[in-house]
């Protein structure tokens, strides 16, 4: 079977980020024996012409629509990306007859809101390796759809069918396939265009080590999307696969691992980094990192295996807000891993959320006041507010707090900002100017130029009509029911009576 798969991420900021779900896709239905086309759109200024000439240019039997993320996670300027991919699922209908096919972690968060939206003919949620190689069998030769990995479809009585994930996928059985990445990721001057973080951003690469999450913060949705337990790559097999794509791309300079927590386990981590030494891998990378789980000894593992950045998920600046996050560690913890990195060679950022649950203005003004005193991180990225989703503690805080109603859905942006905070104009006065003040903090792009009262303003009229606008495209649309579980068979055995 010919399959198209489309990239739909438009987010640039702070790079470019590498589609290696979709690479990792196109490599399962390549082993399968299918041929693969794809178009990105981040390279796309109209998006819909350009999916239009690729679905008249050539003939497809399937086209898979990779969503890598719902909106753009952005309080102080919301994007939502559910119209686009609406959007995309009606010019594939309209130009062909291809089945439709949407995946990606946007899409694994919210299944049944987004089908019932998107309407496409079937979806795969969670992992897609696996499912999409199912799907296409079944496509081509019939049988049956019960055991199809994550698959999500409509079934004849009306009601939306969701298989459960198969999460026992071997990750170091399949390698993403690199020959899909547009060139135009490894132009130099496009990475430096959106990295506010260096004057010059060389090529790139991204591999991932391991899958799943034990961690439990309050409004991550990794444990949904991947799995609740670990799967690993063998550390050999990390490094031969660094080694592999630098080969084959001599563009590429630098890599990242994009786990979503590199160093948890830690003893995994350091293995890898010691197979790096071994192998004398001479390559600059770096690597996302929580803070519960680094040692002065970690530290100096990562600077010998070539690691020279490190974005640590510290969340918060106050005690009572790591606290609510659900994050393990406390602000003392923090301060002993910036001393750690600060007295190495490794350059490290702090990402944290401002006005979460629980936070006051006057504990806000005080994390200021303590990050300036007692941290020094090469850059702090921040977020005013935090993305609400389904299945987390923080939708139930939410709840609680009056942000959002009970049973409201999430697919439609809808963000965490204690309300205090938002009506504080002073302190978001405070907090804008604290972050202008300092040239390596990030808060919003556009931030010079406009205070954040009027920001939240905007957001909150950005999100009405988002509503507005979803609830228009749904008038005539049908909404689903989940159908109900199906009765497992019982053993009968001699002396059974039914």
């Amino acid at each position: 079977m010919r399959v198209l798969l489309i990239s739909t991420n438009k987010i640039r900021v702070p790079r470019p980020a590498l589609p290696i779900g979709m690479a990792y896709i196109g490599a399962a239905v390549k082993k399968a024996g299918h041929e693969v086309d794809v178009l990105d759109l981040l390279w796309e200024s109209r998006e819909l012409k350009a999916v239009r000439e690729k679905l008249t240019s050539t003939t497809y039997d399937v086209v898979g629509i990779a969503v890598r993320n719902l909106d753009n996670l952005t309080f102080v300027d919301p994007i939502f990306f559910g119209p686009l991919t609406e959007k995309i699922v009606q010019c594939v209908r309209k130009y062909t007859s291809a089945t439709v096919v949407l995946g990606g972690s946007g899409f694994s968060v919210e299944p049944m809101a987004f089908f019932e939206y998107a309407q496409p003919d079937y979806g795969i949620a969670g992992e897609g390796e696996v499912g999409m190689a199912q799907l296409l069998q079944y496509l081509e030769i019939g049988g049956s759809r019960d055991d199809i990995s994550g698959l999500c479809y409509v079934n004849d009585e009306g009601e939306f069918v969701h298989n459960p994930p198969n999460t026992g996928f071997d990750l170091g059985a399949l390698e993403p396939d690199r020959s899909l990445y547009d060139p135009r990721y490894f132009e130099e001057g496009v990475s430096a265009a959106s990295d506010l973080t260096r004057d010059t951003q060389p090529a790139i690469e991204t591999l991932q080590t391991k899958r799943g999450c034990k961690l439990y913060c309050s409004y991550c949705i990794i444990r949904k999307t991947e799995g609740k337990g670990n799967r690993f790559k063998d550390p050999v097999a990390v490094v031969d696969e660094i080694k592999r794509a630098m080969f084959e791309n001599p563009e590429v300079k630098e890599f990242e691992i994009v786990d979503a927590t590199f160093n948890f386990p830690l003893d995994y981590a350091a293995d890898v980094c010691n197979e790096m030494v071994k192998a004398k891998l001479d390559v600059p990378w770096y690597c996302q990192l929580t803070p519960n789980a680094v040692t002065p000894e970690f530290v100096e593992l990562l600077a010998a295996a070539g690691c020279i950045r490190v974005d640590l998920g510290t969340d918060a600046f106050t005690d009572e807000a790591l606290s609510d996050l659900m994050k393990g560690f406390d602000l003392a913890r923090v301060v002993e891993v910036d001393r750690l990195f600060t007295q190495s060679s490794i350059e490290h950022t702090h990402c944290v959320f401002l006005g979460g649950p629980g936070e006051t203005s006057a504990a806000l003004r005080e994390s200021i006041t303590f990050t300036e005193r007692y941290l020094n991180p090469a850059q702090i990225y921040a977020n005013l507010g935090i993305r609400i989703l389904s299945g987390t503690k923080l939708l139930k805080q939410a709840v609680k707090a009056g942000i959002m109603e009970q049973g409201q859905g999430t697919f439609v942006p809808a963000y965490y900002v204690e309300p205090e905070i938002l009506r504080d104009e002073d302190t978001l006065d405070y907090v804008r100017n604290s972050y202008l003040s300092h040239r390596n903090w990030y808060l919003w792009w556009g931030l010079r130029g406009q205070n954040l009262q009027g920001r939240a303003q905007h957001s909150a009229d950005t999100v009405a009509e988002m509503k507005r606008e979803y609830a228009y495209v749904m008038a005539d649309k049908p909404r689903l029911r989940p159908a109900r579980p199906k009765a497992k068979p019982v053993a009968l055995t001699l002396g059974t009576s039914v």
